[in-house]
């Protein structure tokens, strides 16, 4: 039997919460997207999660380490093990629960986010 790989657990997982949907990009990745706004994609073929982050939010993550600085406020997470899958999953969920509640407030500019 075949090991479920980190990108996969971090795609199936997402994939059950309310509002993501997922679909290829040109470059071979997968977006998740909350209604249309991308939360970030996983590059199944080289083991990553590139995600776009809010400055502030984006040098907390930096700094602790959960991911490396991609380019122009995205950042992007290695998804060599379980672990890594878990914390890329805690960070989408960061940014899912962050658009959900300003969903909630009614704000439509979703820029920072």
């Amino acid at each position: 039997m075949n090991p479920i790989s980190p990108a996969r657990t971090v795609l199936d997982e997402v994939g059950t919460w309310a509002g993501i949907t997922t679909k290829p990009t040109p470059r071979g990745a997968t977006a998740i997207l909350f209604e249309g706004h991308e939360l970030g994609h996983v590059h199944a073929n080289r083991g990553t999660l590139d995600l776009p982050l809010p400055a502030d939010r984006r040098a907390q993550v930096l700094e602790a380490g959960r991911a490396k600085e991609w380019f122009s406020g995205w950042a992007s997470k290695q998804l060599a093990s379980s672990a890594d899958a878990d914390d890329a999953i805690a960070l989408l969920r960061e940014s899912y629960d962050a658009l959900r509640a300003l969903e909630v407030t009614g704000i439509q500019n979703r820029e920072d986010f």
